[in-house]
């Protein structure tokens, strides 16, 4: 039995064309900002909590941010209704994972409420054992979700599974191996920094 903790963005979903959405219509009444194209706003995901905003929206105040935010969750919850965005293969994934007797998880820099609107919205929740994400375990960076995982779960194989070099990084203070998605919206440099390289979903399970 392993723990397999999954990153979302970039790794189980690609919400790229409803965040970018949602977040133009929570500044429609802000025309002294520049909206952020799917390209910025793809880049911008990994980063945890401010640092996500002032990639995305650099010229936005902490006020500007806050309303945003503030705005953008009934959005995001009307853009993703009834919207597919996991990756091919995801559900797949998942199910055979689960099926073989694995814990999945999830370990995300993102809030409790994008966290449970993913989980809900496609249909994956049941999957999950105790998902967490940087929200619900008060954390400053992506290994103290990995952290909380192990004080649960204890001495047991892990691997973490993401797109991204913060993934990694998390994963090495952890003591974790780590599998980077190639489909997901990282570079080729951070790639080549992880144990292992998936170019699909399904390839998780050469790994485990």
């Amino acid at each position: 039995m392993a723990v397999i903790l999954f990153d979302i963005d970039g790794t189980l979903i690609d919400s790229t064309n409803q965040m970018t959405e949602a977040i133009h219509l929570a500044m429609a009444d802000m025309p002294h900002l520049e909206k952020p194209s799917k390209d910025r706003v793809r880049a911008s995901y990994g980063l945890a909590g401010s640092a996500f905003w002032e990639k995305a929206i650099p010229d936005a105040s902490e006020e500007d941010i806050r309303l945003i935010r503030q705005k953008r969750h009934h959005h995001l919850e009307q853009t993703m209704k009834d919207q597919e965005v996991l990756f091919e293969g995801v559900r797949e994934l998942l199910r055979t994972l689960t099926e073989q007797g694995h814990i999945v998880s999830t370990a995300s820099n993102c809030g409790v409420h994008y966290m449970n609107l993913v989980l809900d919205s496609q249909a994956i929740r049941p999957f999950f054992t105790s998902p967490k994400c940087l929200g619900s375990v008060n954390g400053k960076q992506k290994a103290d979700i990995l952290a909380a995982h192990r004080a649960e779960f204890g001495d047991v194989e892990y691997l973490m599974v993401g797109d991204r070099s913060s993934d990694i990084e998390a994963a090495r203070i952890a003591d974790m191996p780590v599998a980077i998605c190639r489909f997901g919206f990282g570079t080729m440099d951070e790639w080549e920094l992880a144990d292992h390289q998936l170019e699909q979903p399904l390839d998780v399970l050469k790994f485990v």
